[in-house]
């Protein structure tokens, strides 16, 4: 692109004989900074920006950003000539530009000089991945107070060749595009678009549905919010789990080009036959287009480079319909259970001679692709001189693009009772292969089985698969034999004045006495403690909130953790500022905050925190277990220290 951009200049400067001497000196800056440019994309950059000069009645923002990397805890650097009148207002962005993915988030800061002169802005810094990351530092010429409308005009360049004062005049009046007409301009230039491979299947066998991103080449694009998928009714679904490192492809899509990227992905397992529908997706996601000016002059549109408008867009898919063919009844096995897909049956006998009471565990495997977590235990009878116990399930089953495949094993432990040879039958798996339109019927092979000993005093008759059964080690012992000689008695006799239990009973009161002293020198201790007793009370209800993450913290189930510790802090914000989960926004918690006097740095980390769980669970990033440990310790904290500081 950048070589692209050097060639275009370079004509349109051949075509302007005035500046035809200043051709090679332009041609290399260019080369430079395309070299620049390529080394930077992808690397992990941390800076700070602000405007190089303003007037000391002027206020202006500093922008904090990270671009390509996860932290916390940004810290400002010293700035003793500046005021802060605003911020942090941090926002999180990911962008799909001309190819490249980069994500970014922005802590915003509004500052007022305090007197004029140059004044340097010192290095903020962040923590990434546990090292200290340092940004660069400024320098900002502090003018001259000017009244408002001479801030909002343009210098007069004297220099200017071609009078473009009258020009830029011109320029400044012409009215930016609305949000709703740039909307309706970028119609087709954003698309967001829900994909099914199959139209038609059974009952059973799965579809893929994708909600796709169609980006017009020459539009940047972040994604502002994400609403979670509708339920899918009438369907048995599983989420498949995204590239965090995806990158997004060109493709033709009307006969336009698009950058296409899959935001997320289910397969569906229809559980009924008709007309199934599948649910719509939204999508909030900010569109950057640059709108250039309506002059031709070559010269605005390079160096000025026209304007570039952020168009909040809401986009929606359609609704899908799937066609779902109930599962034929002709040639149906009696001992068919709903399995589709494609699958083998295998099953395996650990021993086959044993003796009595001695456990022989009996294997039943099924594997291949299909609904696989679906399908149950089998069941079967077992000779009446065996106890047969539930079975142990072991699972080894991932989710992909293929849909389910992997393995479920069922492992059945059987108890000998009586001595003898006995066979284990044959059993019989079947399922529904949707590629052929057909049932399936495997049958394992049959088990001789050798058991000698004695009869097991532990018999208990019955011996079908699934009865309840006691503890293997305790069974026989619920039957006591007859005493047949005469017990010996013993007379239990002696005083109960000064005994232990007479000595005891005698100085409880006096000891209860002692405790409650204690007990209540305790209390006003604490009831003194007015901040501790508050902070003990806070991380309480944090527990108590943040229980449900905690536990996927402990299996390192990402998503999950962070649903859940975005809905705690939600929650909790919702309470204690008496908001309406409807009018929660980051906006207004933190005016509600201000409003009571909580710390900056407080609300900061807090909506750091709040980024932090959007980017985990919406945008394609990894995270380790130490950085979801130190996150949900990070809600703990905040919960409390927000007890503390909202005043009521």
């Amino acid at each position: 692109m950048i070589v692209e951009f050097c060639i275009t200049m370079n004509n349109r400067i051949q075509q302007n004989p005035f500046f035809a001497g200043m051709k090679a000196r332009f041609m290399l800056c260019l080369m430079v900074l395309a070299l620049s440019c390529s080394q930077v994309i992808g690397q992990v950059k941390f800076s700070i920006s602000a405007p190089a000069s303003v007037a000391v009645n002027q206020a202006f923002q500093l922008n904090v950003t990270l671009e390509n990397a996860n932290g916390s805890n940004p810290r400002l650097g010293a700035i003793p000539d500046f005021q802060v009148v605003g911020g942090p207002n941090s926002s999180t962005s990911m962008q799909w530009v001309n190819g490249n993915v980069t994500q970014s988030v922005t802590y915003s800061y509004v500052l007022k000089p305090k007197q004029e002169g140059t004044f340097k802005i010192g290095k903020a810094s962040i923590t990434v991945n546990g090292v200290n990351m340092e940004s660069n530092e400024l320098n900002i010429a502090v003018g001259k107070a000017v009244a408002q409308q001479q801030q909002q005009q343009r210098a007069y360049d004297p220099f200017d060749p071609f009078g473009q004062q009258q020009q830029q005049q011109q320029q400044q009046q012409e009215q930016q595009p609305s949000d709703g007409d740039m909307a309706k301009q970028l119609k087709d230039a954003v698309i967001f678009k829900l994909e099914i491979n199959r139209g038609s299947v059974y009952e059973g066998e799965m579809l893929t549905a994708t909600y796709k991103l169609y980006i017009s080449p020459n539009i940047g694009l972040s994604i502002s919010k994400m609403d979670k998928i509708p339920a899918f009714e009438g369907f048995w679904s599983q989420e498949v789990e995204m590239d965090p490192k995806r990158q997004p492809t060109t493709v033709t899509l009307n006969g336009k080009q698009y950058k296409e990227i899959d935001l997320f992905k289910y397969n569906l397992y229809p559980q009924r036959s008709g007309s199934v529908k599948v649910p719509s997706a939204e999508v909030g996601v900010v569109a950057q287009v640059q709108v250039r000016s309506r002059s031709r002059n070559f010269f605005d549109d390079f160096f000025n480079g026209g304007r570039v408008q952020q168009v909040p867009l809401d986009l929606k898919t359609d609704a899908g319909v799937v066609s779902v063919k109930a599962l034929p009844e002709n040639g149906k096995p009696d001992d068919f259970s709903g399995a589709v897909g494609k699958f083998n049956f295998e099953t395996s006998i650990s021993s086959k001679e044993g003796k009595t009471d001695d456990p022989i565990t009996y294997s039943v495997k099924i594997s291949g692709t299909g609904n696989l977590k679906l399908i149950e235990a089998p069941k079967f009878k077992m000779p009446p001189a065996f106890e047969v116990y539930d079975p142990k399930t072991k699972e080894n089953i991932s989710n992909g693009a293929a849909g389910l495949t992997g393995s479920k094993q069922y492992d059945y432990l059987l108890i000998p009772r009586q001595p003898g040879e006995y066979k284990v039958d044959s059993h019989v798996f079947s399922y529904f292969d949707p590629t052929t339109g057909k049932y399936v019927t495997i049958t394992s092979p049959e088990y001789a089985l050798k058991i000698t000993g004695a009869p097991s005093k532990n018999m208990n008759s019955g011996g079908q698969v699934g009865s309840s059964k006691q503890d293997i080690s305790v069974l026989g012992q619920d039957i006591r034999y007859i005493k047949t000689t005469v017990p010996v008695f013993t007379k239990n006799g002696g005083q109960f004045f000064g005994s232990t239990g007479f000595i005891g009973m005698y100085g409880a009161p006096a000891l209860l006495f002692f405790l409650l002293i204690g007990l209540r020198r305790r209390n006003e201790t604490m009831a003194a403690d007015v901040v501790g007793t508050k902070r003990r009370r806070a991380i309480k209800l944090a527990k108590k909130r943040l229980s449900v993450a905690e536990k996927h913290l402990k299996t390192n189930d990402k998503k999950a953790f962070y649903d859940e510790v975005s809905r705690a802090t939600w929650g909790y914000l919702g309470d204690k500022l008496n908001i309406d989960m409807a009018g929660l926004s980051k906006d207004s918690v933190e005016d509600k905050l201000q409003a009571r006097a909580v710390k900056p740095e407080t609300i900061s980390k807090l909506l750091g925190l709040i980024n932090t769980c959007e980017m985990a669970l919406y945008a394609p990033v990894s995270d380790e277990h130490t950085e979801m440990k130190k996150n949900y310790d990070t809600a703990m904290n905040l919960i409390a220290d927000l007890e503390d500081e909202i005043k009521a």
